[in-house]
C-alpha cells in the first residue's frame, strides 16, 4: 500500500477555495507537482471526468479556451473534437472518464506504457475489473455484462500500451465466470482462474476492490474454453426477474431462461420472446 500524507485542494474555476481531501505521495514538494487541466465545453463529458477526479481525490484546474493554459498543469483532458484546441501537447481524450483520468495521471508520472499489465475480474451479471500495471492500481470499474469485460479490457490496453498481458478471473459464479472466460479466449487473451476465496471485502466498492485481489493472485491456465451449463437455482431465478421485470405479467420459460443464463439473449428479449410465443 502506498503511503503518504493528506493535503487540501483548492479547485480552480469556481470562484472560491474549497478545501477537499487528497492524497500525497510521500517525499513529493506539494508546490511543485503538476496538475490535471480539464478543458472541454461539453458540459456531460465536464462533468464526468470532474466526478472521476474528485472521488479519485485528484489535484485539477478547470481551464477555459479564452485562457491560456497554466504552467502548472502538466496534462490536459478535453474531447477529441476539441482537442485540436487545446495549446499544450500532453492532451487526453477518451470516452470512458476512468481511462482518460488514468492516462493523464500516467503521462504526468513521465510513462504512458507500462511493461506489465495484470487484468482482475470478480466475475458476476455486472463483474468488477480492475488493472494493475508493474505494481501500481491503474483503473477499478463495473462491467455492464460479463460480455462487456471484453470491451472495457481492450480500453484498458488502448490507454496502456504493454509488452505483457495477463487476464485473472475468479473462479465464483460459475455461469458467468465461464461466459467472461470464452468471450476472452476467443479474442486471444492470456488467461488464469483464480480461487476468489479470501477476495470479499466489506466496503462500498465490492466487486471493484474482489477484482484488485484477484488481479494480483496467481491462478491455473486452463488450456480449452469452458463449459457453460447454468443450474436449475440460476433457471430459476432468472425466471423470478423475469416476473418482476414484467410486473408479474409473464413468466418466461425454462428455455428462454437458458438462452438469458449464457448470454445469447437478454432479459428484456426473453421477456418479449415470450410474449410473442404466448400470442
Amino acid at each position: 500500500m502506498a503511503r503518504g500524507r493528506r493535503g487540501s485542494r483548492c479547485s480552480a474555476g469556481s470562484g472560491e477555495a474549497v478545501e477537499e481531501n487528497i492524497f500525497i505521495p510521500t517525499g513529493t514538494n506539494h508546490h511543485q507537482m503538476k496538475r490535471i487541466g480539464l478543458l472541454t465545453e461539453d458540459p456531460r463529458t465536464y462533468f464526468e471526468m470532474l466526478e472521476v477526479l474528485r472521488e479519485r481525490g485528484l489535484e485539477y484546474v478547470s481551464l477555459d479556451f479564452d485562457d491560456a493554459v497554466p504552467a502548472h498543469v502538466g496534462v490536459v483532458i478535453s474531447t477529441e473534437r476539441e482537442k485540436a484546441r487545446v495549446s499544450l501537447d500532453d492532451v487526453v481524450t477518451d470516452p470512458d472518464p476512468d481511462v482518460a483520468v488514468s492516462k493523464a495521471l500516467k503521462l504526468l508520472s513521465g510513462d504512458a506504457s507500462v511493461e506489465s499489465l495484470c487484468i482482475g475480474v470478480d466475475p458476476g451479471h455486472r463483474p468488477g475489473v480492475a488493472a494493475i500495471g508493474d505494481g501500481a492500481v491503474l483503473t477499478r470499474t463495473i462491467a455492464p455484462s460479463p460480455e462487456g469485460v471484453s470491451e472495457i479490457i481492450d480500453r484498458i490496453v488502448k490507454a496502456y500500451p504493454c509488452t505483457n498481458l495477463l487476464v485473472r478471473i475468479g473462479n465464483g459464479d460459475r455461469t458467468n465466470r465461464n461466459r467472461i472466460f470464452n468471450r476472452l479466449w476467443d479474442r486471444g487473451h492470456r488467461l488464469e482462474i483464480v480461487d476468489e476465496s479470501n477476495t470479499t471485502t466489506d466496503s462500498e466498492t465490492p466487486d471493484e476492490d474482489a477484482a484488485v485481489e484477484i488481479a494480483m493472485t496467481p491462478g491455473y491456465r486452463p488450456v480449452k474454453k469452458q463449459k457453460i451449463q447454468p443450474c436449475d437455482g440460476e433457471l430459476r431465478n432468472i425466471q423470478r426477474l423475469s416476473r418482476l421485470e414484467s410486473n408479474g405479467r409473464l413468466t418466461v420459460s425454462k428455455g428462454l431462461a437458458a438462452r438469458v443464463a449464457v448470454g445469447e439473449i437478454s432479459l428484456n428479449e426473453a421477456i418479449d420472446l415470450q410474449c410473442s410465443n404466448g400470442k
